[in-house]
């Protein structure tokens, strides 16, 4: 027996989760593009995203829905981590356990985010702010502090290890494609379906380079025992410029994250008609 689809108040959750996670990456994949052709923006991160929410007008609330919003898909990644909806109820393989985990996973992720949002937000109420330099300088003391010992080697080793197969889950995404299949049965969407496919395919190709770039820093870090070289996400897309043409390459993973959150707006818009997970 399959679970019930989610209805209520699960389901409003999860549409203003992806909602927001789909408006995040636009934001950050606008900014970038146009900084990769010096038209203005800036090579952005979560961190750069809600600085310049902060600059418009109303920024604050908007900085403050936009939180709310990743904490609401944050909480949906832990409750399919909890209930695994549209499987088997007494479903316990191995594969479920691996979703579990990696809902979880999910989970957590997006709640850093969130609180990467909130935290300049409440700096910004007392009128003291920390730049993108200070994060890094946080995360490069962290890194310091596990190079010293061997137990904190091997717990970089596994965080690089997890982010080099998320890496390879977003290209596998992208390679089956598989994940809006259920709008196949709707013909009246058919052009719209291959928009949003083609948004998202594009996009979880961006994600995968992104991730793979941040694991390649922290092997490095390790290797060269040096925290120094780890640049984070806005390192990672400021690194494809050390390549020829690397506006080109820039420009072409911003428009990918373009589409990744163009891609989760449409599926808060058509949750019920995916089988995204």
């Amino acid at each position: 027996m399959y679970l019930k689809p989610d209805k209520g108040y699960v389901a409003k959750v999860r549409s203003a989760g992806f909602f927001t996670k789909g408006l995040v990456y636009v934001l950050i994949g606008t900014l970038t593009f146009l900084a990769a052709f010096n038209q203005g923006g800036d090579i952005s991160s979560t961190d750069g995203a809600v600085k310049y929410l902060l600059t418009l007008p109303l920024g604050k609330f908007l900085g403050a829905m936009v939180a709310l919003g990743l904490v609401a898909y944050s909480l949906w990644r832990f409750y399919q981590a909890l209930f695994l909806p549209g499987t088997y109820i007494d479903d316990k393989s191995i594969k479920s356990g691996f979703k579990r985990f990696r809902f979880f996973y999910s989970g957590v992720f997006y709640g850093f985010i969130a609180y990467s949002f909130l935290k300049p937000l409440l700096k910004s109420f007392s009128n003291t702010t920390k730049g993108n330099s200070g994060e890094n300088l946080e995360q490069k003391a962290a890194l310091w502090e596990l190079l010293s010992t061997d137990w904190g080697k091997l717990v970089i080793w596994i965080v690089a290890a997890v982010v080099a197969g998320q890496a390879l889950w977003q290209f596998k995404i992208a390679r089956d494609g598989k994940f809006m299949k259920k709008m196949d049965k709707y013909p009246d969407l058919k052009h719209e379906y291959t928009f949003i496919r083609r948004s998202g395919k594009f996009g979880y190709i961006a994600r995968g380079v992104v991730f793979g770039i941040i694991s390649f820093f922290l092997v490095k870090v390790i290797l060269q025992h040096n925290a120094s070289i780890y640049k984070g996400t806005e390192g990672a897309l400021q690194y494809l410029l050390s390549f020829s043409y690397g506006s080109l390459l820039l420009g072409a993973t911003a428009l990918g994250l373009i589409g990744y959150g163009i891609f989760h707006i449409m599926v808060a818009r058509h949750a019920n008609l995916t089988t995204l997970q």
